[in-house]
């Protein structure tokens, strides 16, 4: 195989987001880093069939993977044992699908006196991803820790691991995740101190599993932090949490109010007088106490410092508008602060924030004025009266001297922002016969006269039938009609994949063999992505995708989504970046503004569920959130409908979330597709034409068409 510069520059990439993506979640006596000693390499012992199985994507064809024991053998400060290498070897050879290997046959005492550090990888892939440890995996932890004193848990999983039960036993754990092509060199470059750990837990992790039950028993605002941290319950790894070997802190802080906008301010410092560090600035904000129920606290922005050599800092600013700070009001349609105070929290994850400022509202204020678009199921929102949440020392002292210096918000300083919704689309008028997309590009004709002589057979295929057809890329998801030799309107093909394109990697003829090869590039699964909380880690990722896309003709990239986790057992739960709105919008708009750069993407929600019932606040506060950040941050290309019905309703094109939240409040310009039907009624002509004006406008930006008429 001939590595081309793509091929390098994206593996490099893929390395780098590994890197800065994996969560150090203990560390103690000194277990890491692994370093070599008098200049020779730290003899380690590499357990678990993970070191060689390790689960690296989530279904895309890489052309290279480097699993962890490949990593750890191509370092320089650590050497694993041979023996026990070639024992896991050969247990795999002979048995590709073997589980573990029971304890008695590793003679791991013996393994013990001749190295200084064991290595344990437990490994999930992403389907059917279990998150209890098996027996013999516990039975092998327990063996390796009696011998070895000095053990580092390695967590090759989608996400959350039962693992309370053995944290005591090891003396530091790496959420290592699904970590792309790359994974065994990046968690190696981690393990031997050759970067940094810098990466955050995206989700809480509890510390029994049968709490993601209580926590997800109701579709309401109340899920991952949200409700561990206002109802005060146990958790193992709060959200946000991650260690570094520098020793971060937060040494000043402070939150102003100007025009409308609150700025949070702080400086961190690394205190460490040996390693760099880097660390995650998170804002978030309490709410006034009403009758309404709110979560204790809720993130609003976060950003990460760059590298920081012991004794440097680093000052962060973060600015909102107020109004980001206001809940929906169902009965009223209406976006509003409450009466109150409401409290600027700062810190490094949920459970380690300190109260940095308040803000004072007199009285209510409308921000923003929309109409309603579900109808009113009977859930309500989970209510906190009585529960206990989660508080630390010093914080009612901190909340009355925050208060005490309140800034004052009064109603002059806003403007209500009034929604107005689109007329009924008209239909397209003037065209003539013979018009071609390549006139409308050229400037001859607008795209409204090219879609008034469609028949509405070829609308119907360009709409309705987008990607379903077969492309010329093998292995992408479909393409879009062809309608070229009528219409000059040629097929754009797009592809799937979270983490990177899902092609055919080997494409053979019809005799079987193999004439060519699609070199694409796996990387970190968003449920390990989020963990970064790096806006360049991220804009770099899809930079790369974007070039791929450009080598193999793929024009659209489905993939980049904002959908929320609520329980780890779903079956798309790699495929989504976080449990909050904000992290998950956030990852996915800068994900689509790396990879459109160089070609399109499409904003998708990774489906769960045939069918939701929420109510308005529910919908609007959380589950389209992300959403909206990621359409008006990122500005994606198109949106894929997805299967499901909210309140009983198809999320159909003429559907009110798409055509009047979408659309009109947050002023989408993108299209709209569906894997299935995307219009709940039979359309109209004039409903066809607005849509196929959008995927003209789509096809217009397209890759494909711009290398057609150049």
């Amino acid at each position: 195989m001939d590595l081309t510069p793509r091929m390098t520059e994206s593996a490099m990439v893929a390395r780098s987001a590994a890197a800065g993506s994996m969560v150090l979640l203990k560390n103690v006596r000194h277990t890491l880093p692994l370093l070599a000693v008098d200049g020779h390499a730290l003899p380690i012992a590499v357990y678990g069939m993970g070191q060689l199985r390790t689960a690296l994507t989530g279904g895309i064809q890489a052309w290279r993977t480097i699993n962890v024991l490949d990593g750890l053998m191509n370092s320089d400060q650590v050497i694993p044992d041979g023996l026990l290498s070639h024992k896991y070897r050969n247990a795999l050879l002979q048995n590709p699908g073997a589980g573990e290997i029971l304890p008695a046959m590793l003679d791991i005492p013996a393994v013990a006196g001749r190295t200084q550090a064991a290595v344990i990888v437990i490994t999930r892939p992403h389907d059917g991803y279990d998150y209890h440890l098996r027996p013999e995996e516990m039975q092998l932890i327990e063996a390796v820790t009696k011998s070895h004193s000095r053990t580092v848990l390695v967590l090759n999983t989608p996400g959350y691991m039962d693992i309370a039960g053995v944290s005591p036993m090891v003396t530091a754990i790496v959420f290592m995740g699904l970590a792309g092509q790359e994974g065994g060199a990046a968690l190696t470059d981690l393990l031997t101190g050759r970067a940094a750990f810098s990466g955050k837990l995206a989700d809480t992790w509890p510390v029994r599993p049968d709490q993601f039950d209580t926590a997800a028993m109701r579709t309401d605002l109340y899920t991952g932090y949200r409700y561990y941290d206002s109802f005060g319950k146990d958790v193992l790894y709060p959200f946000g949490y991650g260690l570094s070997y520098g020793k971060p802190i937060l040494t000043s802080y402070s939150v102003g109010l100007d025009n409308g906008v609150v700025t949070a301010e702080a400086t961190i410092e690394n205190a460490s007088e040996t390693y760099p560090a880097r660390e995650v600035l998170q804002v978030y904000y309490s709410a006034p106490d009403t009758e309404v129920s709110q979560p204790v606290y809720i993130l609003n922005s976060f950003a990460k410092t760059g590298l920081l050599q012991p004794g440097e800092s680093e000052t962060i600013q973060l600015s909102f508008p107020v109004s980001q700070l206001a809940r929906f009001d169902t009965h009223a349609a209406t976006w509003k602060l409450d009466a109150g105070y409401y409290d600027i929290r700062i810190g490094t994850h949920s459970r380690n924030t300190t109260i940095a400022g308040s803000i004072y509202v007199p009285k209510p204020i409308v921000t923003k004025q929309v109409k309603n678009c579900v109808e009113q199921p009977p859930e309500t929102v989970r209510s906190r009266k009585g529960a206990k949440a989660f508080t630390y020392p010093g914080e009612d002292e901190e909340r009355n001297v925050s208060r005490k210096r309140a800034i004052r918000l009064s109603a002059r300083q806003l403007q209500v922002e009034v929604v107005r919704y689109s007329k009924k689309f008209p239909g397209c008028r003037g065209g003539k016969e013979g018009i071609s997309l390549l006139d409308v590009y050229e400037g001859r004709y607008d795209l409204r006269q090219l879609v008034a002589t469609m028949d509405e057979h070829d609308l119907r295929a360009l709409v309705c039938n987008f990607g379903s057809s077969q492309s010329p890329v093998p292995g992408a998801w479909g393409a879009s009609a062809d309608l070229y030799s009528r219409y000059g309107i040629p097929s754009i093909t797009i592809a799937k994949g979270c983490d990177g394109l899902r092609l055919t990697r080997d494409i053979k003829n019809d005799d079987g063999e193999v004439v060519a090869h699609q070199y694409v590039t796996a990387f970190p699964a968003p449920s390990l992505l989020a963990c970064s909380f790096d806006r360049e880690l991220l804009h770099s990722v899809g930079s790369a995708v974007g070039r791929e896309m450009r080598e193999f003709g793929v024009d659209l990239w489905l993939a980049p989504s904002a959908t929320v986790h609520r329980d780890p057992r779903s079956d798309c739960y790699h495929g989504a970046f976080s449990e909050d709105p904000v992290v998950s919008g956030l990852c996915a708009a800068w994900l689509i503004q790396g990879c459109q750069q160089h070609a399109m993407a499409a904003l998708r929600h990774v489906e769960s569920a045939v069918e939701i019932t929420v109510t308005e606040r529910t919908l609007r506060e959380f589950e389209l959130l992300g959403f909206e950040i990621a359409v008006t941050l990122g500005q994606p290309k198109a949106l894929l409908a997805p299967s499901i019905a909210v309140c009983g309703e198809a999320l159909s094109l003429d559907n009110r979330i798409l055509s009047d939240v979408l659309y009109d409040e947050w002023h989408f310009d993108g299209m709209t597709f569906a894997a299935g039907e995307l219009f709940s009624r039979f359309p109209s002509r004039p409903l066809l034409e607005q849509a196929a004006l959008r995927t003209l406008r789509l096809i217009l930006d397209a890759p494909s068409f711009r290398k057609l008429v150049r």
